[in-house]
């Protein structure tokens, strides 16, 4: 007789263990999104707090920069010089205001290296004094640079003036801050249109142009530029605001030109850098909102277009930062009113406005 084997039971020591359903995993996963995307903005806007902070700083730098400049010198930097002795292009020599407070920046060795006998550029006598200074101009320095801006990835970026009768062309390391020399075109008469004095253009930035200039005869040296001659006073008065350097064309919304636009054959003379003269010459009209120009100018003048001789931009939502002529730093948004900025521009029209 055989012996039937006996089936032993299983012990079992728990309950058994169940893995998750795919309709639980996508719980899991869309409820993550949802955290995520309420979570990014908030640190998107604390990042770009973060970095308009470090803007206001550098610009907040310049300012003390240039006030110890006017210690020692008793006036401010001219906003850019350009001297031709006689007409002779061989003699040219043209300098802007972001060579000369190096020594404030804590840039000493740099500004040593700097011979300003002499221009950084010259496509007639590259002389070594020349190339020495091309050389600096060419040094990318964080001062210069707002963090939310693209310019501070850019290391270069090329200027061309031969389309504007120059036969000039160079490299300069970008800055994202420029000086105003006053306001004029369709911006000034619509800010000036309800003022007693009339309609019309202001030169009278707290920076300003010196020299002679052959292709504008009618320019001459401006008046001395010092704390005395802020009659506007110096808290209702900026000195440098915030436009985006680099070889770069921006419209509304920081989107980039698309090639064809009127100022093409000019894209390389959009001035950006801190050491080009470019960047000294800022006599601004305004444009359209979206950015592109009118017949002399527009009623936008922040954050519609980068474009020299247009306004002010920024890559900061709704607004610009402005270095004021007592040191301090204000954001000015995109609505504030012609009129306002205008007068802030101007260091001895008389206007009377709140500053906003």
């Amino acid at each position: 007789m055989g012996t039937q084997a006996t089936r032993i039971p299983a012990v079992t020591t728990g309950r058994r263990q169940r893995g998750f359903t795919l309709v639980e995993l996508l719980v899991v996963i869309a409820i993550i999104g949802i955290l995520i995307g309420l979570l990014l903005p908030a640190v998107q806007a604390a990042r770009e707090a973060a970095r308009r902070t470090q803007c206001s700083n550098n610009l907040k730098q310049l300012g003390i920069a240039l006030h110890n400049y006017h210690d020692v010198y008793k006036t401010f930097p001219f906003a850019w010089m350009l001297y031709v002795p006689g007409g002779d292009l061989s003699q040219l020599n043209v300098q802007c205001w972001g060579t000369r407070v190096l020594p404030y920046v804590e840039q000493k060795p740099l500004y040593d290296r700097y011979d300003s006998r002499f221009p950084a550029i010259d496509q007639f006598a590259m002389l070594p004094p020349v190339k020495q200074n091309l050389a600096v101009i060419q040094t990318q320095l964080e001062v210069y640079l707002c963090p939310s801006s693209p310019s501070s990835q850019e290391k270069k970026y090329q200027s061309d003036l031969n389309p504007a009768g120059w036969p000039l062309t160079w490299e300069a390391a970008p800055s994202d801050y420029c000086v105003s020399t006053g306001v004029r075109g369709d911006f000034a008469r619509l800010a000036y249109a309800r003022y007693p004095g009339g309609p019309g253009g202001s030169r009278e930035g707290v920076l300003q142009f010196n020299g002679n200039d052959p292709y504008r005869p009618s320019r001459v040296d401006s008046d001395p530029s010092n704390i005395a001659s802020i009659r506007d006073g110096t808290s209702n008065t900026m000195m440098i605001g915030e436009r985006v350097g680099g070889g770069q064309i921006y419209l509304r919304g920081g989107q980039p030109a698309p090639p064809g636009m009127p100022w093409d054959a000019l894209r390389k003379a959009n001035g950006g850098g801190w050491g080009d003269f470019l960047n000294g010459e800022h006599w601004y009209s305004g444009s359209f909102q979206d950015g592109m120009p009118g017949p002399d100018g527009g009623p936008c003048a922040i954050n519609c277009t980068n474009r020299r001789g247009a306004g002010f931009f920024a890559f900061h939502p709704g607004g610009a930062q402005f270095l004021m002529a007592d040191a301090s730093v204000r954001f000015i948004t995109e609505t504030v009113d012609a009129f306002v900025l205008a007068a802030m521009t101007t260091r001895k029209k008389g206007e009377t406005f709140q500053m906003p």
